[in-house]
């Protein structure tokens, strides 16, 4: 039997590396929790990832479904009041007339280099970071304009267009609409307004692709009977606007207030700054999006391939020489070798990312520097994966410093969110590399309990979001720095800055290969 009683949501994760379905009650508390890994498909174009929708889509619905059925009691599809999305960012999906999907990209397509070449040769980088708040780097302009210089028969048959956790709104109502920390991720944005801009999409000749903008927690329609029979949801459920997942992230981690900083770590590890006007970083380095938060933006730096790196260390060293020790097993072993090691990995380095710098976003070849076959103790597995936790932390301070000289006052602390959260090590690590105090939320799931609250003020449960925020959000623990550890970091940071620069050079030089490049990054335009 249902519980009329009881309220739950149900929120879809559209991830990096996996999608998941989540159900939570009003307090904030999970309920049940199923995931499926996906991949992309390797476009025949060069820097080109396909999303396959018809997979993806397949595999959502299996969560969903999942979901309802797992957990502390069977969760009725009468229960569901409220189902919402969280996705990652700049990935978009572009249908045509009927509304059948005909194109999609997760974030790291990067394709589009010539395009966006050409939008900074013609003048547009500068004028569209002014309004939008985001480079060339993974725009949306770009992207699109890869599809009408490429696929003009595709182009031609183009009639909507929407970021991915829109897309999954899209399947389960059949309604075409995007939030504003979702939207402005593509950066076709007036930052101002909170909606599409209009001198942007009139550039691009994309106006007619653009759908309605709703703030996050908005009812925007009700699971459609074809929806139900896929999911198992109640054909009628309302399907509210989520948002992306960092904004989100910050959300569960009760950031919602002017000047709060928080720090997310997972695949890529954001270090993001809330305000209450949409200011912009004068150089050009951090990038400006909408916050979830109606009234509110984020500027942000963003590091690439944390959480992928520690993945490489746990299966491609440890279960690959040990395939007995299971994964859940492999963190809490690498953490225990590097807990042992002092700061600064007895002169061992990790680089893969880099401090953003959005007119030119580059990052080297993932490298490990200063392995010694005469230490083999000294320089052996825990100095390598305490190096690669190191690096996350080194790209959070450089974020940190440049969010410090566009506000002009410096930040004393920080929330750190995301699975690196649930190490101790990572924690006191995060606050000795940025000297600052460190609140760590009581959530383990902290995007996907912003989408939640995003579900629970669109059924009625809370007024608004920051109303959900104070009502579930706690504090698990509080760190400070650790004196010694402040001032070792001092000395090794500037050396890693350094040394990182010296990988970028050698892929600059054609040495070695980049890890990622940003479309327009090797534009004259971009220096």
């Amino acid at each position: 039997m249902t519980n009329a009683n009881r309220a739950v949501v149900l929120t879809v994760d559209a991830g990096s590396g996996s999608c998941r379905a989540l159900t939570w009650d009003e307090s904030g508390r999970v309920l049940s929790l199923v995931q499926e890994e996906w991949a992309y498909d390797i476009s025949e174009h060069p820097g080109g990832l396909d999303f396959n929708t018809e997979k993806g889509w397949t595999s959502i619905a299996n969560c969903i479904r999942g979901a309802l059925a797992e957990g502390e009691s069977t969760i009725h599809p009468e229960d569901v009041v409220a189902v919402t999305c969280t996705s990652m960012r700049e990935g978009f999906v572009v249908y045509d007339k009927d509304g059948s999907e005909i194109w999609a990209i997760p974030n790291v397509d990067s394709r589009a280099q010539k395009e966006a070449a050409d939008l900074l040769d013609e003048g547009y980088g500068e004028e569209f970071f002014r309004e939008s708040g985001d480079w060339t780097s993974l725009a949306a302009s770009a992207r699109l304009r890869w599809i009408r210089n490429n696929e003009p028969d595709l182009w031609s048959r183009a009639a909507h267009m929407t970021m991915l956790a829109d897309w999954v709104l899209y399947r389960l109502s059949g309604e075409f609409v995007s939030d504003p920390s979702l939207g402005s991720s593509s950066a076709l944005f007036n930052l101002k307004e909170r909606d599409w801009s209009t001198t942007i999409a009139d550039t691009l000749g994309i106006g007619h692709l653009l759908p309605r903008v709703a703030e996050s927690g908005t009812v925007i329609g009700h699971v459609t009977a074809k929806a139900a029979a896929e999911t198992g949801l109640r054909e009628g459920t309302p399907v509210v606007t989520g948002g992306a997942d960092t904004q989100l992230g910050l959300l569960g981690a009760g950031i919602v207030d002017n000047k709060q900083v928080g720090v997310v770590g997972g695949t890529y590890w954001l270090t993001s700054g809330i305000v209450d006007s949409p200011m912009l970083d004068p150089q050009m380095r951090l990038r400006t999006l909408c916050h979830a938060q109606p009234g509110q933006w984020m500027i942000e730096g963003c590091g690439f391939a944390h959480g992928m790196s520690t993945r490489w260390v746990r299966d491609g060293l440890v279960r690959a020489a040990n395939p007995s020790i299971g994964i859940d097993d492999g963190y809490p072993f690498l953490t225990e070798l590097a807990g042992a090691v002092p700061p600064g990995a007895n002169g061992v380095h990790y680089f893969a990312s880099n401090v953003m710098n959005t007119r030119s976003w580059k990052h080297p070849v993932p490298s490990i520097v200063g392995l010694s076959p005469f230490d083999i103790d000294g320089t052996g597995l825990g100095s390598v994966f305490r190096a690669v936790m190191e690096e996350g932390t080194y790209v959070a301070r450089g974020h940190k410093e440049l969010l410090e000289d566009v506000w002009g006052e410096p930040i004393t602390n920080v929330a750190f969110v995301g699975g690196p959260s649930r190490s101790d090590l990572w924690c006191q690590m995060v606050s000795d590399v940025l000297n600052v105090d460190v609140r760590i939320p009581d959530v383990s799931e902290g995007t996907c309990l912003g989408a939640a609250l995003c579900a629970l003020v669109g059924a009625g449960v809370y007024a608004t979001l920051a109303d959900g925020v104070h009502a579930t959000v706690r504090t698990a623990k509080e760190l400070t720095p650790n004196a010694e550890a402040v001032d070792a970091y001092n000395e090794l940071y500037p050396k890693w800055r350094a040394l990182n620069d010296h990988m970028l050079e050698a892929a600059d030089k054609g040495l070695a290969p980049y890890m990622w490049v940003g479309a327009g990054a090797a534009s004259p335009l971009s220096q």
